[in-house]
């Protein structure tokens, strides 16, 4: 924010980490628009107005695992200064000019940014599965600075064009900021055995994700059922497993997690706005998407206005340990969403699709 040291972006490339320099008037507008921020580097010229202060605050509930640093040799900011930046949040002081202290925070704050993080994986039968039943939850992730994967099976056929619903579907997982694999298997005839269990089992092995959602087993439709059964399966080894709601789920449906959505229903809208070919279906009007949030978050009251409702299928959060290189590598690669075949070389699987 403000004026960033010449020195700072070379390093910030090295270590394969977008940025971008803004002020504080745009700042908001800029971090929603890249997904996820996991440091702000703050030009101390610009710590004294009010307008930083507030920006450095929003950005703080937006993203509560960010890193606030401020640029400059400790011994030329003054005493008064650095008392305000840490009232308003401040993590560290990084010195511009000494290049080996410089690299070494950046890649301390990342380092304990990725500690942090979880790792998610939705898995949804249909293009919009996922969206419906837990945008909200995934772009809270994003905010958090989690690592989002969304997997669906199908391409979604006899839904409509399968060309557009792949579009689609990539749009909204750019809007969310996660990783897109697409399956291919047989719309509305998805079948719950040892196939879609070892499709899914490799990428639970590949992603290793800390928390999956995937469809309730209160459902009416074949294929939710099917995947529900199959990812129970597969995902036996996660620590975290809840079930969304989707608009085929049946009575037995019954949430006991909440998840506030304030801070991104409206976004869950936009996101689920690209769904373009899906438009005539009731489930996707932007006032029942509202309407439902809104009804669910009564569990919370008066804590969130919004909220998305979950089965709780396992919840156990375990000491966490040092990731592998290869999960390391998997976490960190740049990856754009694309649609991937599930047999391409970042994820293998002993399913023909």
């Amino acid at each position: 924010m403000g004026d960033i040291p010449s020195a700072v972006p070379p390093i910030l490339d090295e270590l394969d980490c977008d940025h971008v320099q803004t002020a504080p008037e745009t700042v908001v507008e800029t971090a929603v628009a890249m997904g996820a921020v996991n440091a702000a580097l703050i030009d101390p010229a610009l710590l004294a107005a009010d307008r930083t202060t507030h920006a450095i605050a929003d950005l703080r509930a937006l993203y509560p695992q960010m890193r606030v640093l401020l640029t400059g040799a400790l011994q030329h900011l003054p005493a008064e200064l650095l008392v305000q930046a840490i009232r308003g949040g401040l993590h560290d002081v990084i010195d511009p000019t000494d290049d080996d202290s410089l690299s070494g925070a950046l890649q301390t704050c990342l380092l304990r940014s990725e500690q942090g993080a979880e790792r998610v994986l939705a898995i949804g039968a249909h293009p919009d599965d996922v969206e419906i039943g837990c945008a909200g939850a995934l772009l809270e992730h994003r905010r958090r600075g989690d690592h989002v994967a969304v997997l669906t099976l199908s391409r979604g056929d006899v839904g409509g064009d399968r060309n557009a619903r792949v579009s689609e579907s990539v749009t909204a997982a750019t809007q969310i900021g996660a990783r897109l694999l697409l399956a291919d298997l047989p719309d509305t005839q998805i079948d719950q055995g040892i196939d879609t269990i070892r499709l899914i089992e490799d990428v639970v092995a590949a992603l290793r994700p800390t928390v999956v959602y995937v469809h309730s087993r209160h459902d009416s439709h074949q294929d939710h059922r099917a995947v529900n059964t199959a990812t129970m399966s597969a995902a036996r080894a996660v620590s975290q497993v809840f079930a969304y709601q989707s608009p085929s789920a049946t009575n037995d449906f019954a949430p006991t997690r909440f998840v506030p959505v304030d801070a991104v229903i409206a976004r869950k809208v936009d996101v689920l706005s690209s769904f373009a070919s899906q438009s005539a279906r009731p489930y996707l009007e932007p006032e029942l998407i509202v309407a439902g949030a809104r009804y669910w978050a009564r569990h919370l009251a008066p804590l969130a206005r919004y909220a998305e409702p979950f089965e709780v299928i396992r919840s156990f959060i375990p000491g966490r340990s040092a990731l592998s290189a290869a999960a390391q590598t998997v976490l960190n690669s740049p990856a754009p969403v694309v649609p991937m075949a599930m047999n391409s070389p970042e994820v293998r699987t002993g399913a023909s699709v």
